[in-house]
C-alpha cells in the first residue's frame, strides 16, 4: 500500500458523483469509484489485485501511508486502550491521595496519642497535671511557715 501511485489523477468531485460512501460511479470515465477510507486493507488489496482499471479515493497520512477503514478501527482501539489507562491512572492516584489524607489527618487528631503509645511523650504540649491525693488541696510550694 505505501507504493501505491495514482498515475493519472481524476479531475471529477467525490460529491457529484452518484453511489454512497464506499462506492460511486463517475460520468466522466464511466468507472465504479471506490473510497478507501471505506474499505479494509484487505478489501483494497483485492480490489487492486483483479487486474484492469481501477478507480480509487484515496487519503494519505503526511508520511505517505493509504488511509484505510481498519486504520479508523485500529485507532479507536488504542484511543479505548489509552483511556482505560488514563482512568486507572485517575483512580490509583485518588486512591494514594485519600490514604495520604487520611494519615495526615489522623496524626492531626490523635498525634499525641500516638507519639505517648510509641513512647515519645508529649511534644509541644504543656505536661498534664499531677494528680493530688484525694480531699486534699493541691499544695502552691510556699506552705505557712515555708520561706
Amino acid at each position: 500500500m505505501e507504493r501505491l501511485t495514482i498515475a493519472t489523477p481524476c479531475d471529477m468531485r467525490w460529491e457529484d458523483m452518484r453511489g454512497d460512501s464506499r462506492v460511486r460511479h463517475c460520468g466522466a470515465c464511466r468507472l465504479s469509484v471506490y473510497n478507501a477510507r471505506e474499505m479494509t486493507t484487505r478489501e483494497l488489496e483485492a480490489l487492486l489485485q483483479s487486474g484492469g482499471r481501477v478507480c480509487a479515493r484515496l487519503y494519505r497520512r503526511p508520511d505517505g501511508t493509504v488511509v484505510t477503514g481498519d486504520c479508523r478501527r485500529i485507532w479507536e482501539q488504542q484511543r479505548a486502550e489509552a483511556v482505560s489507562l488514563l482512568g486507572t491512572a485517575v483512580t490509583v492516584t485518588a486512591a494514594l491521595s485519600l490514604v495520604v489524607l487520611l494519615g495526615l489527618l489522623t496524626l492531626t487528631l490523635f498525634g499525641d496519642n500516638i507519639r505517648r503509645m510509641l513512647g515519645y511523650g508529649t511534644v509541644g504540649a504543656l505536661a498534664p497535671p499531677i494528680p493530688s491525693s484525694a480531699g486534699t488541696p493541691p499544695s502552691s510550694g510556699a506552705g505557712p511557715g515555708r520561706y
